[in-house]
């Protein structure tokens, strides 16, 4: 069997979960999140965390990452890691994924890693304005992640905007699809589907 993985990136906020998720979804894929793969804090007080930029691509274990990458498209499944954002740190849960013909590998990073990206046939990049991006991951951190709308602000300001801007935004140049986060799930799908010579179920 050809194994296929498609990597899905664009700031936080941006929608590039929801069209990872519906492109796996149309795909039938395993989907990797980059946020799974961010570095055990266990060894620091919990206030000592909240400190940690985790918008800067060392945060993340990218050769765990490709690693797991490379295990799917051989055939083999793995056992993701589980990261609470409550506590920032990893739980003692995983995730198992079971190989397939095609794996979504999600996350602000996902183009960041040479030794992912480079695995990765189509590389879709997810634009979208900083201003909607942050309305969102408000709304998002104060409902899932116990965050005030305080602290979203103030981490997105000194974290975020900065590190997407230096770190995430390059990447752009590395994609081979560009979709805009206003026009997701169903145009992007359909932009991932061209690129991999697929057909749309929905238009199938």
């Amino acid at each position: 069997m050809r194994r296929r993985a498609i990597a899905v990136a664009g700031m936080s906020g941006s929608g590039k979960t929801t069209l990872a998720e519906a492109v796996a979804l149309e795909l039938g894929a395993g989907l990797l999140r980059t946020d799974d793969y961010y570095r055990p804090l266990d060894a620091v007080t919990f206030a000592e965390r909240c400190e940690v930029n985790f918008d800067h691509p060392d945060s993340v274990d990218g050769a765990r990452l490709a690693a797991h990458l490379r295990s799917l498209l051989a055939g083999e499944a793995v056992e993701v890691p589980h990261y609470d954002f409550t506590r920032h740190t990893c739980g003692r849960e995983s995730r198992r994924v079971e190989p397939g013909a095609f794996v979504v590998v999600e996350g602000i990073f996902a183009l960041a890693y040479p030794e992912v990206r480079d695995l990765c046939e189509v590389r879709a990049f997810v634009d979208a304005s900083e201003d909607a991006c942050l309305q969102r991951r408000i709304a998002r951190d104060v409902a899932e992640r116990g965050r005030t709308p305080g602290e979203v602000v103030s981490r997105f300001e000194g974290h975020v905007a900065p590190m997407f801007r230096r770190h995430v935004l390059p990447t752009r140049a590395q994609a081979n699809v560009v979709v805009s986060g206003e026009s997701i799930p169903r145009a992007g799908v359909e932009a991932v589907l061209r690129r991999l010579g697929q057909t749309s179920r929905a238009l199938a």
